[in-house]
C-alpha cells in the first residue's frame, strides 16, 4: 500500500472521530434546550417535538366515555362500525368526519351529510386547535393537544385511551331531519321559522304553504310549536294550533302537505319529515 493512499486513510479515520466529537457536544446543548437533534453523516439538524392529539368525550350521547389519543395518521369518525371512533345517534352519517395529521397541524375534514360543527360553526375543512369543540351529531368532543412525549411507550394500536374529567354541557339544537334524503340540518338557534318566502330556516316551496307559516321554539328547557298566522293551518296531532302548544316525544305535527314526527333526545329537538300527508287541508 502506497504511503498516500495509507495517509488519507488516516486523515478520513481522524476526521470522523472529529465530526462525532462535535455532535456530541451539539446534542449536549440540545439537549439542555429541550430540543431532539438527529445527526445524518456529517451534517446535524434540530426538530422541535411532535405534537399529539387527545379527543375528550364531554357532552351528549358518548359523555363520559375514556378520552382517545390519535395514533392514526388518519382517524375516521362516524357511525359504522368500519370507523376508528364510532359514535351513535341518529344524526350521525356512518362516515361523518375525519381528522388527518399534517406533521404538528390536524385537519377536520367533514364527510358527511349531516354536518360538522367546530366551536357551534358548520365546516367543511378547518385545522384544529387546543380546546376546540367539535360536535358530531349529538356527541360533543373536546379536543387537547399538546406536544407528543414517551412515544416508544405507546401501543400500535388505532387509538389510546386516557381518562379524563371534562364535561360540557352541549347547546341545543332544534334539528331538521329527511326533508331530503339522507340531510339533517341542524340549528343553534332557540326559535327557527317554516315557511314559503326565502328569509325563513327552512323553506317549502308549496301553495298551502304560507310565507311565513310555523315557528319551532325553545323556551327555558321546553319546545313549543307556534302558528304564525297560516292561512292553512298548523296540526300538532291532528289537533289545529292555536297558540304557543308544548312539544312532547313522538308528537305529530302536518304543515301542509308535509308530516313530521317530534323526537326528543338529550337537550335537542329533531323534526323528522317522515311522509307527504294525503289528509285535506283542514280536515
Amino acid at each position: 500500500m502506497s504511503l498516500v493512499i495509507i495517509y488519507r486513510l488516516f486523515r478520513k479515520v481522524a476526521e470522523n472521530k472529529r465530526i462525532r466529537w462535535f455532535s456530541k457536544l451539539i446534542l449536549i446543548g440540545a439537549g439542555a434546550r429541550g430540543h431532539k437533534l438527529a445527526t445524518v453523516m456529517s451534517r446535524t439538524t434540530v426538530s422541535t417535538p411532535v405534537s399529539q392529539l387527545c379527543l375528550n368525550f364531554v357532552g351528549g350521547l358518548c359523555s363520559g366515555r375514556t378520552g382517545l389519543v390519535l395514533t392514526k395518521k388518519s382517524t375516521i369518525i362516524g357511525r359504522g362500525d368500519e370507523c376508528d371512533i364510532v359514535l351513535q345517534g341518529e344524526t350521525v352519517s356512518r362516515r361523518h368526519c375525519s381528522i388527518t395529521q399534517w406533521g404538528s397541524v390536524y385537519v377536520l375534514q367533514d364527510t358527511s351529510r349531516n354536518g360538522t360543527l367546530l366551536n357551534d360553526e358548520r365546516v367543511v375543512e378547518a385545522q384544529l386547535r387546543d380546546q376546540d369543540r367539535v360536535r358530531v351529531g349529538q356527541n360533543l368532543l373536546l379536543v387537547s393537544i399538546t406536544p407528543r412525549t414517551g412515544t416508544r411507550e405507546l401501543k400500535r394500536q388505532e387509538t389510546t385511551p386516557v381518562e379524563t374529567a371534562w364535561v360540557i354541557e352541549m347547546r341545543p339544537h332544534i334539528v331538521v331531519n329527511g326533508l331530503a334524503a339522507g340531510v339533517t340540518h341542524p340549528f343553534g338557534e332557540d326559535r327557527i321559522t317554516i315557511g314559503r318566502r326565502a328569509g325563513n330556516h327552512l323553506v317549502l316551496d308549496a301553495d298551502n304553504i304560507s310565507r311565513e307559516h310555523v315557528a319551532f321554539e325553545r323556551r327555558n328547557d321546553q319546545y313549543y310549536i307556534v302558528d304564525l298566522g297560516s292561512a292553512n293551518g298548523t296540526y300538532l296531532n291532528d289537533e289545529r294550533v292555536v297558540s304557543a302548544s308544548p312539544l312532547s316525544q313522538g308528537d305529530r305535527v302536518r304543515i301542509g302537505n308535509y308530516e313530521l314526527q317530534v323526537t326528543l333526545r338529550e337537550q335537542d329537538c329533531i323534526l323528522n319529515f317522515v311522509s307527504k300527508s294525503s289528509k285535506p287541508i283542514g280536515e
